[in-house]
């Protein structure tokens, strides 16, 4: 075998396969359930307004035109326009007791991430970086301010990112699925945001927006913006939007 199997990335998928003859085991020990969702208290809290979903875009068509686009005019978007927008990555369709369906499919409906936003230029909207209060479909204003350049540096100088007039950034939490799946959670983490990120890139479509899903940058840097500890939770990937 190359040194391609000896690999973290080759040794993990080995690691983590189901087999009908060999029971799941792994050195785990017991693993404390997390909050099933973060809430950020005495922080001031923005409530959305509700989605406009009449808009009438064909799938087909949305799907045929979307493409990564890095290069965003400087009007900014409407409060109604980050609505849908939100709303498409995750928004709740359906309530059954505390339990929320929502626009994108999760493994076991743990959503084992959250949602970041940094807010550049958007109607009505102070300039800064917002968390996603997916129950209440509002925005918890974490910080305020110009953090274009901070979080294109971050992302290895994509100067897309500091034009961008809206920048989603999604975290992982990977406690929330590996107390049922062990291991193996960690798979389910970026498929699950897979879904959430192509749901972004088609109503961006819709909208006559542009976006373009972003995989590189320096892990830590960007941690740091959000004061997340890297551990418990970390940043895994991100997505900046803006008019054409």
């Amino acid at each position: 075998m190359g040194t391609y199997y000896n690999g973290l990335g080759f040794r993990y998928l080995q690691d983590t396969k189901y087999y009908r003859d060999k029971p799941i085991k792994d050195d785990l020990g017991f693993l404390p359930p997390p909050p099933a969702a973060k809430s950020y208290f005495n922080v001031p809290k923005f409530q959305l307004p509700e989605p406009d979903l009449e808009l009438s875009h064909s799938l087909w068509d949305c799907l045929k035109k979307r493409r990564s686009i890095r290069k965003y005019s400087s009007l900014p978007i409407t409060s109604q326009e980050l609505s849908n927008l939100v709303w498409a990555t995750q928004g709740i369709t359906e309530r059954i007791g505390n339990h929320m369906r929502r626009t994108a499919p999760s493994a076991g409906a743990l959503y084992p991430f959250e949602t970041y936003l940094y807010l550049n230029n958007v109607e009505d909207f102070e300039r800064g970086i917002y968390h996603l209060h997916v129950a209440s479909f509002s925005l918890e204003q974490l910080k305020r301010g110009n953090f274009s350049e901070e979080l294109a540096q971050a992302a290895l100088g994509q100067q897309m990112v500091a034009r961008a007039a809206v920048v989603f950034i999604w975290s992982a939490v990977p406690l929330r699925c590996m107390v049922k799946y062990r291991n193996r959670g960690i798979r389910y983490i970026f498929l699950d945001l897979g879904h959430v990120c192509q749901n972004l890139q088609l109503a961006t479509t819709a909208l006559g927006m542009g976006s373009c899903p972003i995989g590189a940058f320096f892990d830590d840097e960007l941690n740091e913006i959000l004061e997340l500890d890297g551990i418990d939770e970390t940043v895994v990937y991100m997505n900046p939007v803006g008019k054409l």
